[in-house]
């Protein structure tokens, strides 16, 4: 699911590159489905600004979070507070999770999603009976630009396809660089665990650096 149609030519070359490499610093490399990853964007998109819209709800000026100058009354400190304090990303997952839990809402997105994660966090289960670690890349495509997607907030959040379904179903996840597009933008690969078992992750990790010479910026890779 990972190494779909979507997936950028140059990503996936350089997976396969450290893919082969830890091949060759001995790990047993083994295909495996996660047959949900599809839905994970959809879900984690209802699931995350539903949290956002409860948690954030304390800040309004009074005793939490940035407060307007001279407020004129009560309402005006909240609404002001607010609009100064967060950001456009911010208020669009606060007004998008408030929808998904409205009383008319709440059972078609919000219980609905949270059955998805469900599903997720059963494949990464199956998965986790076959092997130690699954490895896949980070996001579709090399780094984009700052705010290059902000117009679309939809595009940029399926960048995210990959490392969702991490958060989903509450596993431990780390990214490591492994190399760099024809435009020298950075590519990363991810590496997931099983729950309580970053020890493991990050020996892997540290060893798959360390075999590409790992500094801040490679003169080359692998």
């Amino acid at each position: 699911e990972f190494f779909s149609d979507h997936l950028d030519t140059s990503m996936q070359q350089q997976v396969e590159n450290a893919v082969k490499e830890l091949e060759k610093l001995g790990a047993n490399i083994k295909e495996i489905s996660l047959p949900h990853t599809e839905l994970s964007v959809p879900a984690y998109y209802v699931i995350a600004p539903a949290e956002c819209s409860a948690n954030l709800s304390r800040f309004d000026g009074v005793r939490y979070g940035h407060r307007c100058e001279d407020p004129k009354d009560l309402e005006d400190l909240y609404c002001r507070s607010r609009t100064e304090g967060f950001g456009d990303e911010v208020k669009r997952r606060i007004m998008v999770g408030a929808y998904a839990l409205s009383a008319g809402y709440y059972d078609a997105y919000y219980r609905k999603a949270q059955q998805v994660r469900r599903l997720i966090k059963n494949d990464f289960t199956t998965a986790f009976n076959d092997v130690d670690l699954i490895v896949g890349p980070t996001s579709p495509t090399p780094a984009f630009g700052f705010d290059s997607k902000g117009d679309d907030p939809v595009k940029m959040y399926l960048n995210d396809v990959f490392t969702v379904t991490v958060n989903l179903a509450g596993l431990p996840g780390i990214a490591v660089p492994v190399g760099q597009d024809a435009q020298g933008l950075p590519l990363g690969l991810q590496l997931i665990g099983r729950p309580w078992e970053e020890g493991e992750l990050l020996n892997v990790a540290y060893s798959l650096e360390q075999s590409a010479g790992f500094v801040a910026k490679p003169a080359k890779w692998w």
